[in-house]
Formats: C-alpha cells, sequence, structure tokens
C-alpha cells in the first residue's frame, strides 16, 4: 500500500465519522475558550491554563478513542468511545508528558551546539535563522519517531517508556511510515499556507476571518487524526507479520 492509498483510505474512513468527529473537534475548539471566559478578560491564572491543557487532551484521547474503536469494532458509539477515553486519557495524557520532555532534552544541547556554530554570522537574521535549522534537526528526528507513542499507550495499553520504544521500532525503516509523514507535511503546509493568506486578506471582516479559521481547524484536524491512525494501524500489523515471520 503507498502513502496516497492510505491518504484516499482516511478520507473514506472521515467521511463514515464525519459527524462525530466534527462535533469533537468543535467541543474541543470551544472549550478552552469557555474556560478563559469564565476566568474574566485578564491574563488566565495557572489553573485556567491546567485546565485549557487537560480539557485539550481528553477530547483529543476521546478523538483517538472513536477512531480506534470504530477501525476495529466498527463501532462507532461516542457512550463506549467516552468509557475508553476515561480509561486512556491519564496513561496518554503521562506518555504525552515524558514525550515532551524527551523533547526539551534534545532542545538543550541543540541549542549550546547552535550557538557555537553561529558564533561567527554577524548577521542577526541570518544567525537566528541559523539556529532554528540546528536547534528542530534533532527535535524533529525525535518527534518523527516518537509520534505514535500515545496510539501505544492508548492501544495496547503500553507505559510511556515502551510506548516511545515500540514507537521508534515501527517508525526506523519503514518507507510507508516515511512517505506517509512527507505527504501528510505537504497537507499541512497547503492549509498552514491558507491560513496565513486568510490573515492577510485586510479587507475581510476580522469576526468573519476567525469563523473562518475557526472552520477550517474544526474540518481539518480530525483528518490528520484519522491519517495518522491508519498510517499507525497499517504498519503495526505488518510490523507484527514480519516479527512473526522471523520467528
Amino acid at each position: 500500500m503507498t502513502a496516497l492509498e492510505v491518504f484516499k483510505q482516511s478520507l473514506t474512513f472521515y467521511t463514515r465519522l464525519f459527524n462525530k468527529l466534527i462535533g469533537l473537534s468543535v467541543a474541543s475548539s470551544i472549550a478552552p475558550l469557555l474556560v478563559l471566559g469564565a476566568g474574566g478578560t485578564g491574563q488566565p491564572s495557572a489553573l485556567a491554563v491546567l485546565l485549557i491543557g487537560a480539557t485539550s487532551m481528553f477530547f483529543s484521547v476521546y478523538m483517538m478513542a472513536l477512531i480506534h474503536q470504530f477501525s476495529v469494532h466498527q463501532d462507532d458509539s461516542l457512550k463506549e468511545a467516552f468509557s475508553l477515553t476515561l480509561q486512556k486519557v491519564l496513561p496518554v495524557t503521562l506518555t504525552g508528558v515524558v514525550f515532551g520532555l524527551l523533547i526539551m532534552l534534545a532542545i538543550f544541547p541543540g541549542v549550546i551546539v547552535a550557538t557555537m556554530l553561529a558564533a561567527s554570522i554577524e548577521n542577526e537574521y541570518l544567525k537566528n535563522v541559523f539556529m532554528g535549522i540546528i536547534i528542530a534537526i534533532p527535535v524533529a528526528l525525535i518527534m518523527y519517531r516518537c509520534f505514535f507513542a500515545a496510539y501505544f499507550t492508548l492501544v495496547d495499553g503500553l507505559n510511556p517508556f515502551e510506548a516511545l520504544k515500540a514507537s521508534n521500532r515501527q517508525v526506523k525503516g519503514n518507507k510507508l511510515i516515511f512517505r506517509g509523514f512527507m505527504l501528510l507535511s505537504g497537507v499541512m503546509a497547503i492549509y498552514l499556507l491558507m491560513l496565513i493568506l486568510f490573515n492577510m486578506m485586510i479587507a475581510v471582516n476580522p469576526m468573519a476571518l476567525g469563523v473562518l479559521e475557526f472552520f477550517l481547524n474544526v474540518v481539518v484536524m480530525p483528518f490528520f487524526s484519522v491519517f495518522i491512525y491508519r498510517l499507525f494501524a497499517l504498519t503495526k500489523g505488518a510490523n507484527s507479520q514480519d516479527e512473526d515471520a522471523s520467528c
């Protein structure tokens, strides 16, 4: 199977769950706004920031649980997916936290190396761009290798460290995953370009622009979740068959 075929398969999968995925996506986008609104017009407190993060994570896991449940059991029940979410939201969140800490650990040496290499560059703009690229290399590599960690926690119940190792094993040397992520990166680049172009439309009413951006986020982000899950599920099955064949 090619990356383009996975993309087409994901579109079909997405349309079958469209109403429920959009509902969760809308809830995920509105919930943080409600938390901010409840906190008043000032700077959000640490508690508000924590609530926003927890709410966003809950709906992200809810969406992952629904996609997984429908993929395995052809069951689109939000009630069943909610039950799975309650069981998995804390373990998946913990995996996400460890994943984030791993990225932070990659940033610090990246900053040191980038600072040393950029010391001779006099132009401040070029210096910052060069440093950004150097720092992004280890971060991008870790994100690519460990991106499936949350899915391993959700599907197989692995702890954060086991999930990170399993993700690294699955991604390493897998051409379909690499091509799939290249395709996804291209689609995301187009999506971000559209957002930038919308923001450059000075004549557009700010409220209308905000609604348009909200609509795009609500519709596009669930598809990305479906595509990533399908890529995970397909390559996970292939890896399992390869391991069985080698035994």
